[in-house]
């Protein structure tokens, strides 16, 4: 069986354009904590800031391995379109959630589900796709 990714397929470009949307949240953690510290003269809650940083990264790191992966079993695209924007939408909520705190707790914590649900279910599709090989 040959993997052909396409570049130019919608799929594809969501995946590397979400995956670029979600880096660019990850490395702006950090001037956040910066602007808090500066219009504030301290930071009210720097550990705040440490636990969505290592939340992304312990989130963050799975999706990207398992979302390339998914790409490659060619599924419905757009099911695959929605699933990168929903576990997009349900990180940024997160971030607010954390950084910011203007989210009601049941929204983070629907979120949090939500992406951890949609990285397991890529998973699982992946591991479904090529169980020959096991």
């Amino acid at each position: 069986m040959a993997i052909t990714v396409i570049l130019d397929h919608p799929l594809t470009q969501t995946y590397m354009a979400h995956s670029a949307l979600l880096v660019v949240k990850l490395l702006a953690l950090s001037p956040m904590a910066t602007m808090t510290w500066v219009n504030t003269g301290w930071f009210p809650d720097a550990e705040a800031v440490r636990r969505a940083y290592l939340s992304e990264l312990k989130n963050l790191a799975p999706f990207w391995i398992v979302g390339a992966l998914y790409v490659t079993t060619r599924p419905t695209t757009d099911i695959g379109i929605s699933l990168f924007r929903m576990f997009t939408a349900a990180r940024m909520i997160l971030i607010l959630g954390y950084a910011t705190k203007p989210i009601s707790p049941v929204f983070t914590d629907f979120a949090l589900i939500l992406s951890y649900v949609i990285t397991c279910y890529m998973s699982m599709y992946v591991v479904y796709y090529y169980r020959t090989a096991i």
